[in-house]
């Protein structure tokens, strides 16, 4: 699932360490390190940022949506298929 964007200063960014894990081991493997920044909110250095337009980027492309046909889409565009080879 699509982690929840932080905002800090007008900053759109995730915590890797805040996603679940899976995410966290596949987005260590495959993100570019220079997307990887350093944030300081308040007195705490938070140094595995991601800004969330790199994130959702990386997201869509490691998690590609899966189209899901109904029978019944199925089945009508089985009969159309059929009923152009026929013409």
């Amino acid at each position: 699932m699509l982690a929840s964007v932080e905002i800090y200063k007008g900053i759109e960014f995730v915590r890797i360490s805040h996603l679940p894990a899976d995410q966290q081991e596949k987005i260590k493997a495959s993100i570019k390190r220079d997307q990887i920044i350093k944030i300081l909110i308040g007195n705490t250095l938070a140094d595995d940022c991601v800004q969330y337009h790199h994130y959702k980027a990386w997201f869509l492309h490691t998690y590609p949506a899966k189209v899901i046909i109904s029978q019944t889409a199925a089945v009508a565009q089985a009969g159309l298929a059929l009923s152009q080879k026929v013409n």
